[in-house]
């Protein structure tokens, strides 16, 4: 490493070189001679896959056409009534039925095979080699009896599973379902060569095998015929062969390694196997890695050369420059290779550079920001704007500017929610959040500035004004509101000014900006305020703000709360409508307040005991109408209302409605008459006659009605059983609750609740279908 280090540029130029295309060249016939190495087996795993698969769909086609054969065969009523009835001279018409059967099906098939019948019951086989034999001398009768003794349903056996069996048999009860044991068994026989031609129809080629093996891993077809009717003999061939998630392995057979395919079918459980020999295919995978290596070997000696060549020519012109940097100007060679005093000077330019840069950066955000403020102040004219554009690289152009403000609504609250670095973060989100907005518009350039704390000024530079321009700027302002409810957990409002000329209209932009804030207690929190908004649509008098006053007052004196607050809304709605400053619409509300406290001073109650702090105090405090709408309906008209309501509610009606939140409280006992005009101190006729004069009904009528308001909701918000709901609404019996629901709802409660939750199902479908 100290060697390579001390050498000369010129040799680390021709190392570099050579290592920029060696390495890629090496990395290349690595990866393409692995990549070839890989191809090779994939198709040859391919190939397998096909074969094996052309294979299965044959096995499977001819063992289908001998389970049908079987099943017609051990289906027909022909067959059934001879194994039932026996082979005899009193059934001889019907066992020659049978044999002409035999002799159809067979001569239909397009697979040739011997059918055998197996009589049970008379111990005799029918045999389309033999015919008419006993059983003990059928040449499967251990076959038979071990499938008569396990009384076993359809069989097929492989060749060679049992000694002296070279067929494929095929195995069905007759008839096909019984109760405890078979009548007989059909018994189809099929040579095995007949298997074992599928597989040697395949060309395979040298030093590879194809294997056919039944469920329990026993060679069906092979083309080894020796190997038929043999068990899987390798441990290796076993596992792979016993793992069904495999598709592909290598497994050594007698010594020989063999890379392996498998195919197992659905139809029976049969595993068809494709071997081939793994030498063939790591020679040729040898032959392409020997010849991608050679190509690879040239090529690295023709860029040696030319990299040789190379580097002496690119060297000259760096010789060259770096004689001048270090004084020898008459091209002489330079100490250490040239080199080291150009590299001594470039990286005293740059170290210089950077600090230069460094402190530049540092000051470069409070240079910005005071000349936006002495922009917005109107302390620079054009010359000196335009020169701090050049020189510091500000995107504000344009012939014609709007001043845009956004002030974080309830400031002081702001303040107190948050720490003062978090209030800093969250401010240059803000300002941030602007400037990204700000870059949507075309034609059109802006800078952002903090004038004051919790606002963000945006100066927007526009090459000229039009109505479609305006309109644009006006959507782009008005999705700031949107953006800081979305990402922030406060509102801001902001104001647009109109658009002005030259820079130095851009501090009267700013003042009118400000002014436009002063209206955000008559529009509200989270606004968007222009000039136009300022316009009303329709001019109203003092007369009628006035009149609503009045109409607030005279609603409340009656204690009603809804229409005082229903009356409250349009006042508010006509406000905006005709007064132009946050001075005079402050003013309204404090006269609504003295109309209010003259009120209580004519009925004999003092103010201050239902306005404990200073009302007057509390309304100049607040920043918006809806700030305003919530104390007047949420404090003042509620106090005033219950203190005049105290002196007018009778003792009657105050017995009355201790009454009801009795009966609310303990609907679930057994409530009577007698019972709660004892707990109030009353005769049950009095209680009757005020009850009924307070709420225009009967005590029992009025129980009764509750009662069923409470059933409605546990019917329709609960699972609980209709028996229950009796037992808690205190009725003796589910048949008197239902008789009664019935008599006040008009259908029974099994027949309501069905109707509410498949109305509650409709209606949460509907809505989410609205949703997507």
């Amino acid at each position: 490493m100290r060697l390579f280090k001390r050498t000369t540029f010129k040799r680390k130029l021709y190392v570099y070189s050579l290592l920029l295309y060696i390495v890629p060249v090496l990395v290349l016939g690595t990866v393409s001679s692995t990549i070839a190495s890989r191809m090779v087996q994939e198709e040859v795993d391919h190939n397998h896959q096909i074969i094996l698969r052309q294979i299965q769909f044959q096995v499977d086609r001819f063992l289908q056409t001998l389970e049908k054969a079987s099943i017609e065969l051990a289906n027909s009523t022909v067959i059934e009534k001879s194994v039932e009835a026996g082979p005899s001279i009193q059934t001889y018409d019907l066992t020659m039925d049978m044999m002409e059967l035999l002799q159809k099906q067979r001569n239909f098939s397009e697979i040739q095979y011997d059918v055998s019948v197996i009589y049970n019951r008379y111990l005799k086989v029918y045999s389309s080699r033999s015919g008419l034999i006993d059983f003990s001398d059928f040449a499967y009768a251990d076959i038979a009896r071990q499938l008569s003794d396990s009384a076993s349903g359809p069989v097929v056996i492989s060749p060679k599973t049992y000694p002296y069996q070279n067929e494929l048999l095929v195995i069905r009860p007759v008839p096909l379902f019984y109760a405890d044991r078979a009548n007989g068994y059909i018994m189809l026989h099929v040579q095995s060569s007949k298997l074992t031609s599928f597989v040697q129809g395949v060309q395979l080629g040298e030093r590879r095998k194809l294997l056919v093996l039944d469920e329990n891993g026993t060679v069906v077809a092979s083309h080894n015929p020796a190997e038929i009717g043999t068990r899987i003999y390798s441990s290796e061939l076993y596992r792979y062969w016993n793992d069904p998630q495999q598709a592909t392995a290598e497994v050594e057979l007698d010594g020989v390694s063999y890379q392996v395919s498998m195919e197992r079918s659905m139809f029976n459980n049969w595993t068809y196997l494709a071997l081939t020999e793994s030498t063939l295919l790591t020679g040729k995978s040898q032959r392409i890695q020997t010849l991608t290596w050679v190509i690879v070997a040239a090529l690295v000696a023709l860029w040696m050369l030319i990299a040789l060549v190379g580097a002496r020519s690119l060297y000259n012109p760096i010789q060259r420059l770096s004689a001048k940097f270090s004084g020898d100007g008459r091209g002489g060679k330079s100490p250490r290779d040239g080199l080291e005093a150009l590299d001594s000077f470039i990286h005293h330019v740059v170290m210089t550079n950077d600090r230069l840069q460094h402190k530049l950066n540092e000051q470069l955000p409070y240079l910005k920001e005071t000349v936006f403020q002495q922009l917005l102040r109107g302390e620079m004219d054009d010359r000196e704007i335009r020169e701090k554009t050049e020189q510091y690289g500000f995107p504000l152009k344009g012939n014609w500017f709007c001043v845009c403000l956004v002030d974080v609504d309830e400031f002081g609250r702001f303040r107190q929610t948050y720490r003062e670095k978090d209030r800093s973060l969250m401010l240059y989100a803000l300002r941030k959040m602007c400037e990204e907005l700000c870059e949507e518009l075309p034609q059109a350039s802006c800078i952002t500035a903090a004038p004051l704390p919790g606002q963000v000024a945006i100066i927007i530079g526009l090459d000229r004004v039009s109505d479609g321009i305006e309109r644009k700027v006006t959507e782009m302002v008005a999705q700031i509101n949107g953006k800081v409810r979305q990402y922030f957990q406060f509102t801001v409002t902001v104001t647009l000014s109109d658009p002005v000329k030259d820079y130095r209209g851009i501090s009267d932009a700013y003042q009118q900006a400000l002014e436009l804030l002063s209206y955000r207690l008559l529009l509200g929190h989270s606004q968007l305020i222009t000039n136009r908004d300022l316009k009303p649509s329709v001019q109203q008098s003092r007369t009628t703000i006035v009149k609503w006053q009045k109409r607030i007052v005279s609603s409340i004196a009656q204690g009603d709360l809804e229409g005082a607050a229903a009356q409250l809304d349009e006042m508010m709605r006509l406000v905006p409508l005709y007064v132009q400053n946050s001075e005079t619409v402050l003013g309204l509300f404090a006269y609504l307040i003295g109309e209010l406290d003259v009120l209580m001073q004519e009925i004999g109650l003092d103010p201050k005991t239902f306005f404990p702090d200073d009302p007057y105090k509390e309304l100049y405090a607040k920043t918006s109408l809806d700030e305003v709408k919530e104390w007047l309906t949420g404090a003042i008209f509620p106090a005033v209302a219950r203190h005049m309501g105290g002196l007018r509610m009778s003792k009657q009606k105050a017995q009355i409605q201790q009454v009801l939140a009795y009966i609310h409280d303990h609907y679930d006992t057994d409530l009577s008459l007698q019972q709660v005009a004892e707990r109030f101190g009353m005769s049950p006729s009095q209680l009757s006659r005020s009850f009924k004069e307070e709420t225009d009904t009967h005590f029992g009528d009025y129980l009764i009605h509750y009662r069923m308001e409470k059933a409605k909701e546990f019917l329709v918000h609960t699972d609980m059983p209709i028996k229950d709901i009796s037992e808690k609404l205190c009725y003796t019996s589910v048949q008197n609750f239902t008789r009664i629901f019935k008599q006040t709802v008009q259908i029974p409660p099994g027949q309501y609740r069905k109707q509410f939750r498949d109305a509650d199902y409709e209606a949460g479908a509907a809505e989410e279908d609205e949703t997507s």
